[in-house]
């Protein structure tokens, strides 16, 4: 921690990391808070622990409406297909037409406002794999603080990526109401460009993956680490971070989401999408549930701004798999190799990848060869 504090806030600080039930994480981090002297240097931590402190006391809210019969605070989707993607906006924007054009799901289309009461779930296919389309409920402003909303938000959490359906007639106002409400609960749709990334790992210590600048004492970082309980990860640093970004990269009080954003009834709306770009400055498809103009840009856009790739597998002197294997952008040969089998993994000599990441087709690679969309993978063992 930050050496600036007392010793009886790290006192309670430690009180809080080791705290079992929800009332006591709350007990201490407010007496944590309340000896965190108030000065420039700890303005962005005390910032931060108070929306934690705010998060908390609504978990235990919504934990103790579970308790009395007070119903389910979330909707449930069982995720399917290569991402499974949250289609939102406001009411009537066309978010039922969108998915009953795109899938093959029977989403009740209607004029009415706030048709659409549970998640709808459909399949869309993109060229050899398929994506989960979730047809929601529409967004409202002050949906935090309501047991829909709630709802709504705990689904778009557990999503993979959002659509951001906007309606053509003012695509600029719905996006603001969109992005500020998201913005209320703690989910952002751009990425920080300063920021800690925290990956578990079964073992190996501490490994830190340093693509910027540590503006705190490294002895300070484990320190934290070893506080929380965290023997073995891999930690990015992506940018210029200090201790209160690991101390909120830990806590995941921000939940990141690609969004893909569409501006239906362009059809009636020509300058719908310039206009917005102008306004927001950033991009949008121009799409028309009406004629269907751009809905076949949906699938690559989306399979862009996930950031997945497909690899596929083979045995020696095999067939090449069918189905893919999809896996975040920049892994690595060895992390197929554990997907497919521990044996494979434990045993591992060398591959051979044909594809776009190697310089010929078969050629021999390490463990730590970085795999690119559409390579396939033959794996050697020992």
């Amino acid at each position: 921690m930050p050496t600036n504090l007392p010793p009886q806030a790290r006192a309670a600080e430690k009180k809080y990391m080791e705290a079992k039930t929800l009332q006591e994480k709350i007990k201490y981090l407010q007496e944590f808070l309340s000896l965190i002297p108030e000065h420039k240097g700890t303005e962005k931590m005390r910032g931060h622990l108070r929306r934690r402190l705010a998060q908390l006391k609504k978990e235990l809210e919504e934990q103790k409406k579970r308790k009395t019969g007070g119903g389910d605070t979330s909707f449930s989707i069982k995720k399917e297909g290569a991402a499974q993607i949250a289609i939102i906006g406001l009411t009537g924007c066309g978010k039922s037409s969108l998915i009953t054009k795109l899938t093959n799901a029977k989403s009740e289309v209607s004029n009415h406002p706030f048709t659409t009461k549970d998640p709808v779930p459909g399949m869309m296919q993109y060229e050899d794999i398929q994506f989960q389309l979730i047809d929601t409920p529409a967004i409202y402003e002050g949906m935090e603080n309501g047991k829909w909303g709630s709802k709504l938000l705990s689904l778009i959490r557990n999503s993979d990526g959002l659509i951001l359906l906007l309606d053509g007639r003012n695509p600029v106002e719905q996006y603001n109401i969109i992005v500020n409400e998201l913005r209320n609960a703690g989910i952002i749709l751009e990425r920080k460009v300063n920021r800690v990334e925290i990956e578990l790992t079964s073992g190996g210590g501490i490994q830190i993956k340093c693509m910027g600048r540590l503006s705190c004492k490294i002895e300070d970082v484990r320190e934290l680490l070893k506080e929380r309980g965290i023997r073995n990860a891999i930690i990015k640093i992506l940018g210029e971070v200090d201790l209160e970004d690991f101390i909120e990269a830990l806590e995941q009080t921000k939940t990141y989401k690609p969004a893909l954003i569409l501006i239906n009834k362009i059809d009636l709306n020509p300058n719908a999408v310039e206009e917005f770009k102008k306004a927001i400055g950033k991009e949008a498809i121009g799409v028309s549930t009406a004629t269907g103009e751009g809905l076949s840009k949906i699938g690559e856009s989306l399979f862009k701004i996930l950031g997945i790739v497909r690899v596929y597998t083979k045995e020696p002197n095999g067939e090449i798999a069918k189905k893919p294997i999809i896996v975040p952008m920049g892994t690595k040969v060895i992390e197929i190799a554990k997907i497919v089998h521990s044996h494979l993994y434990k045993n591992f000599k060398y591959a051979k990848v044909w594809g776009k990441s190697v310089n010929y087709d078969g050629e021999r690679v390490g463990e730590d060869h970085v795999l690119m969309d559409g390579d396939v993978v033959e794996i050697r063992i020992k």
